[in-house]
């Protein structure tokens, strides 16, 4: 998990796996595979990130999404199973001023 990512309420991040057949789930057959976050990633509550995906640094996962497979650098990407949206643009950036009303 890389520096400054923001990860919601009742996210799910599972690196374990199981066989698919029924006779290696009966012996216990477990499967493992590394899960990458990069950085300043920020993930909605309710997400559940399986096994295997890499989430490129930048982007921002929407609330409730299942990430199945990889998304790349600097995107908005939501859903289930999770699917990019559209990249994150300069269109995206917050004007703060001083004196703003707050609402």
């Amino acid at each position: 998990i890389g520096n400054g990512v923001f990860i919601g309420p009742n996210v799910t991040i599972t690196c374990a796996g199981h066989g698919v057949f029924p006779a290696q789930r009966k012996e216990g057959m477990n499967t493992s595979k590394p899960i990458i976050i990069g950085e300043n990633v920020w993930i909605g509550a309710n997400c559940v990130i399986c096994p295997g995906v890499t989430i490129g640094k930048d982007s921002i996962i929407g609330a409730g999404s299942i990430v199945t497979k990889d998304i790349p650098n600097g995107v908005i990407a939501f859903g289930n199973p999770c699917r990019v949206q559209r990249k994150i643009t300069q269109e995206d950036r917050l004007e703060y001023s001083e004196g703003m009303e707050k609402e």
